[in-house]
C-alpha cells in the first residue's frame, strides 16, 4: 500500500508539472544570505549626475578580480526612450566608476532603424572568436502607436575590439542585428522581439529571447483593454553554428513556462554541466525570480528569493544582471529596484521612481 501511494504520489506531481507547462522539478536552490545596505550606484554617485531616472537591465561580470556592469542608463526624457547603455567597474563590488559609453539613443522618435531606445546591455564572451559580445534591444516606437513608450524591438550586437577575456572593458564596435528566423510563433505579439541571451550547452550556442502580448495601442500610464491580459514570454532559440550565425526559434519547447505570466531579460548561468540557473524580472516588490535546469533546454518552474526586510528604497525589484560566483558556494546578485519616488508623475507611469543597483549575496544549495 506505501508503495502504491508513494507511486500515485509521484505520478501526480508528473501530471502537474506537465500541465503546468514544467518538464523538470526544481533540483536547486538560492538562499539570501544578504543585502549591502544601500545601492552600490543610485542618483547620489557622482558618476550618474546626469542620469535623472536611473538604470535598468543589462549583465554583470567578474573577470580577474574586477566587477564589470553593463546597464542601461535612462538619462532624460522622453523616460525609457532617451536611454544608452553604459559600462562600470569596481575592484571590491561595492564601489564602482564609470567606464564607457557603448551607444546612445539617436533622439529620432520617428525613427524606423530600431536605434531610438538601445536597452538592455547582455555581456557575453564569444569561445570561437575570442571577444566579448554585448547584444542588446533596440527599439523603435510601434507603427500605430501614440506615444514613444510604446515599442518593438530588434536584437543588435557589439563587439570588444581587444580580443581575450580581459577584453571586457572594450572599447566596443558595431557587430550588427541578430540574423534570426523570419517565423515568429503566436505569442510574439507587436513588441517582436524585447530581450535576448545567448549561453553555451557543450558546444552549442543556445540563448533565450524575450516577446509579449502587448497590444499596439497603449498609452503612458500603461492603459490598455481590461479584458485584454499582457504576458511576457520567454522562448528559445539555436543557432545554428557560431554565435554569429543564423538563430532558429524552437517552437517545439516555446513559450517556456517558467512562469505564465511575467519572464523578461533572463540571464542564464551555468553552475555545472548538470545545472544552468535563470535568473530573469519576474515583476515582483522584494523578490527576486529564477528557474533550475538540468540541461540548459528544459526548465522547472519559478522560484523566489525573497528580500526580508527590504530597504524602503526598494519599492519593486525589476531586473537581475548576473550570478557571480564568490568563495564558499556564495554567489553575488547585482540587480536593479525602483524606489517609487515619482512626485511629478513623470510618464511612463510603469517606470515609476528611481532606478538603483543593488549587491545581493545568496547561498546555492542543491
Amino acid at each position: 500500500m506505501r508503495y502504491m501511494l508513494s507511486s500515485v504520489f509521484i505520478l501526480f506531481c508528473c501530471m502537474f508539472y506537465m500541465q503546468q507547462g514544467f518538464t523538470q522539478v526544481p533540483t536547486a536552490r538560492l538562499e539570501f544570505v544578504s543585502l549591502y545596505p544601500k545601492p552600490v550606484i543610485d542618483q547620489a554617485h557622482p558618476d550618474a549626475a546626469d542620469v535623472k531616472f536611473g538604470f535598468e537591465g543589462g549583465t554583470a561580470h567578474k573577470v580577474a578580480g574586477t566587477y564589470y556592469l553593463f546597464t542601461t542608463e535612462i538619462f532624460d526624457t522622453p523616460k525609457t526612450a532617451a536611454v544608452r547603455l553604459a559600462v562600470w567597474k569596481s575592484r571590491n563590488g561595492i564601489t564602482f566608476k564609470k567606464h564607457s559609453v557603448i551607444v546612445s539613443t539617436n533622439r529620432d522618435w520617428n525613427d524606423t532603424t530600431n536605434r531610438m531606445s538601445p536597452w538592455s546591455p547582455m555581456a557575453v564572451f564569444d569561445t570561437e572568436r575570442n571577444v566579448w559580445s554585448v547584444f542588446h534591444v533596440g527599439y523603435r516606437r510601434k507603427s500605430n502607436s501614440t506615444n514613444v513608450f510604446n515599442m518593438s524591438g530588434r536584437i543588435f550586437r557589439y563587439d570588444s575590439k581587444v580580443k581575450g577575456i580581459r577584453g571586457i572593458g572594450g572599447p566596443y564596435v558595431e557587430g550588427g542585428w541578430l540574423d534570426i528566423d523570419k517565423k515568429p510563433d503566436w505569442f510574439e505579439g507587436p513588441g517582436e522581439i524585447v530581450s535576448f541571451y545567448p549561453y553555451k550547452i557543450g558546444k552549442e550556442w543556445w540563448g533565450f529571447y524575450g516577446a509579449n502580448s502587448v497590444p499596439n495601442h497603449v498609452d503612458a500610464v500603461g492603459n490598455v483593454n481590461p479584458n485584454a491580459k499582457n504576458i511576457f514570454y520567454a522562448a528559445l532559440v539555436k543557432s545554428q553554428g557560431i554565435l554569429t550565425d543564423k538563430w532558429v526559434r524552437q517552437s517545439q519547447l516555446n513559450p517556456v513556462l517558467i512562469d505564465p505570466e511575467f519572464v523578461e531579460n533572463s540571464v542564464v548561468t551555468k553552475i555545472h554541466d548538470s545545472l544552468y540557473i535563470n535568473l530573469y524580472d519576474g515583476a515582483n516588490k522584494h523578490e527576486i525570480s529564477y528557474a533550475c535546469s538540468k540541461d540548459g533546454i528544459h526548465w522547472g518552474k519559478e522560484q523566489l528569493i525573497e528580500i526580508p526586510d527590504a530597504p524602503l528604497d526598494i519599492k519593486h525589484t525589476r531586473t537581475p544582471l548576473c550570478l557571480i560566483r564568490e568563495k564558499d558556494g556564495l554567489y553575488s546578485i547585482y540587480f536593479t529596484a525602483f524606489d517609487g519616488k515619482n512626485p511629478d508623475k513623470v510618464e511612463p507611469l510603469w517606470h515609476n521612481g528611481y532606478g538603483k543597483v543593488w549587491r545581493m549575496i545568496v547561498r546555492l544549495t542543491e
